[in-house]
């Protein structure tokens, strides 16, 4: 029975380990600083919040499993995130879902999905 447990934990594990992430990059197509602030939601419930200032011609890349949302936060989410709140209760849709592709590499040139 123990042996029956331990294989059945082990499977368990590499269900939910064995999903490949997608490589999701930011391009700043723009010719200025751009102060990019992510808030990210992963599937398995963790919120992540990130920010950077992004050079000319820079690329941010994160790697995310399938399914994430990803919200594009302004000054006022940004601070409100920080200070602990869920952006999600606020009834804002995701600016991006990541989904399932073949290459597992996607670029968003931010000048095509910045609000």
């Amino acid at each position: 029975m123990k042996k029956m447990l331990t294989f059945l934990t082990f499977v368990i594990v590499s269900f939910s380990y064995g999903q490949e992430n997608i490589s999701v990059s930011f391009s700043n197509d723009y010719k200025d600083i751009y102060h990019l602030s992510l808030i990210i939601y992963t599937p398995d419930g963790k919120i992540q919040t990130r920010v950077s200032n992004l050079n000319p011609d820079e690329l941010k890349t994160y790697s995310l499993p399938v399914n994430t949302e990803i919200f594009m936060a302004d000054s006022k989410q940004e601070a409100f995130a920080m200070r602990g709140n869920d952006i999600k209760a606020t009834g804002v849709k995701p600016t991006l879902v990541i989904k399932e592709i073949e290459d597992k590499k996607i670029v968003f040139k931010l000048s095509l999905i910045d609000k």
